[in-house]
């Protein structure tokens, strides 16, 4: 099927698939791990892995060998698949056609995703069926889905922002179209031709996107963009070319949609999602740390045993995320715990710095804390764009005020971004270090350190 598949023609194929991972050795409860970055393979062996009561486990191909190995020891048993295995993601996609499976989760444990590991090491959040199926209804609360409905899934179907558009889709009797990656042109030309009412991305697509110039696509009525922090000025600009945006915000430990703003408010400021949706419940701990506990929270990350629990205390999830929820119970997402950045004392969350850069030089834009002996750090922007380093410490110096204002700037051809399409927070600020490790590299500039 090549760039584009519907998820509906993958049905009458995963009896075969079923069969084949039967042979192989697919065991009830134990996971079977998919290696591929095809997402008709990826599609067709959890359709197969549900049949068979078999918790599947998308994994990206890209991962380096040691995290791929240490992410493996941390799910125990289970058959593995893809690639040059036994059974290769080519005789998956090779299946005979037979009899029409619809995506059955088992009850228990059913998908097991890994987490983006952008700021440590990646664990595997365990979800279970019934919590997909919270998920998924709790989603159609917020974004009506329904028979006759076609969501564009043109992300990784290894993370769970693509994987969760199967499940709601399938739920609701909806139909999910499958992209092989994100093309900017083929994206936008599916989202016209084929008549889709809802899309899920994240703000560097829906960028992209708007580069085209072209009127928002009629039939579309949800465009949901997650991931990463939306700007407000990108917010505007989607909004006035009618684009009907929606801020979400979720994780693998959520089964991915965790609140969304059914639209774009006057005076919406970056990070505001809405309310949480219905059946979740969120807090804050003593330092805005966001709790969750709801039906679609995991059951815990994986052990050896599958056993219920870690990561969670009486139910709660404890996120890396630091928020702010309003009297009206909407959340305000900040930034990320690990992310904040301590210079001269004060505390810098990135996401309240990247709202604030918004030159029209400046395409992408992401903020890190760089090792500095005066400072214990300093406030480093790492863009793409027309502008020069130069040019946009200048411009943060007329526009941004005290400890926010980055008082470094490295420019890049293109972002460093994980398969998701979220920033790499480790190439990140291992790029600012290396900028400034010996001397000013091109592209780079520095404000004196007595000026901070």
């Amino acid at each position: 099927m090549g760039q584009q598949a519907r998820a509906r023609d993958l049905f009458r194929r995963a009896g075969a698939v079923a069969d084949m991972l039967r042979r192989a050795g697919a065991r009830r409860g134990r996971p079977v791990v998919a290696v591929s970055a095809s997402s008709e393979a990826l599609a067709l062996t959890a359709h197969a892995a549900f049949r068979l009561a078999c918790p599947f486990f998308p994994l990206d191909p890209a991962l380096p060998p040691p995290i791929r190995a240490d992410i493996l020891a941390q799910i125990g048993e289970c058959l593995i698949v893809g690639e040059e295995r036994a059974v290769s993601a080519q005789a998956i996609l090779a299946a005979p056609p037979g009899e029409a499976l619809a995506l059955t989760p088992p009850p228990g444990p059913a998908l097991l995703i890994a987490t983006s590991g952008s700021s440590g090491r990646p664990k595997v959040a365990v979800l279970t069926g019934a919590g997909l199926a919270a998920a998924a209804r709790a989603s159609a609360r917020i974004t009506p889905l329904g028979p006759g409905d076609r969501w564009l899934a043109c992300l990784p179907l290894f993370h769970i922002g693509g994987f969760s558009i199967l499940s709601r889709c399938a739920l609701a009797g909806a139909e999910a179209v499958l992209h092989q990656g994100f093309d900017t042109e083929r994206v936008f030309d599916a989202l016209t031709r084929e008549r889709i009412s809802h899309v899920s991305l994240t703000p560097t697509m829906l960028a992209q996107l708007l580069s085209l110039r072209r009127p928002a696509p009629e039939t579309l009525r949800h465009a949901l963009v997650g991931g990463a922090s939306l700007s407000a000025d990108l917010a505007r600009q989607a909004g006035a070319d009618g684009w009907p945006v929606q801020p979400t915000y979720g994780m693998s430990e959520t089964a991915s949609q965790l609140a969304t703003l059914p639209s774009l408010p006057r005076g919406w400021r970056s990070g505001h999602v809405g309310r949480p949706l219905p059946g979740a419940e969120v807090a804050t701990d003593g330092e805005g740390g966001l709790k969750i506990r709801g039906p679609m929270v995991m059951q815990g990350y994986a052990n050896p045993e599958l056993t219920p629990g870690d990561g969670l205390v009486d139910g709660w999830f404890a996120s890396n995320d630091l928020a702010e929820i309003t009297p009206e119970g909407e959340l305000v997402i900040l930034g990320r715990r690990d992310d904040v950045i301590v210079t001269g004392g004060k505390k810098v969350h990135p996401a309240s710095v990247e709202t604030l850069l918004g030159p029209s030089g400046v395409e992408a834009v992401a903020v890190v804390g760089r090792p500095d002996p005066l400072w214990g750090e300093v406030v480093t922007a790492i863009f793409a764009g027309r502008m020069t380093a130069d040019e946009l410490l200048d411009w943060s110096r007329a526009h941004i005020a005290g400890a926010h204002r980055p008082r470094a700037a490295v420019r890049v051809e293109e972002m460093p971004v994980l398969a998701n399409g979220k920033p790499d927070r480790l190439k990140l600020r291992e790029l600012a270090a290396r900028a400034f490790s010996s001397e000013v590299g091109a592209g780079s500039r520095e404000e004196n350190a007595t000026n901070q």
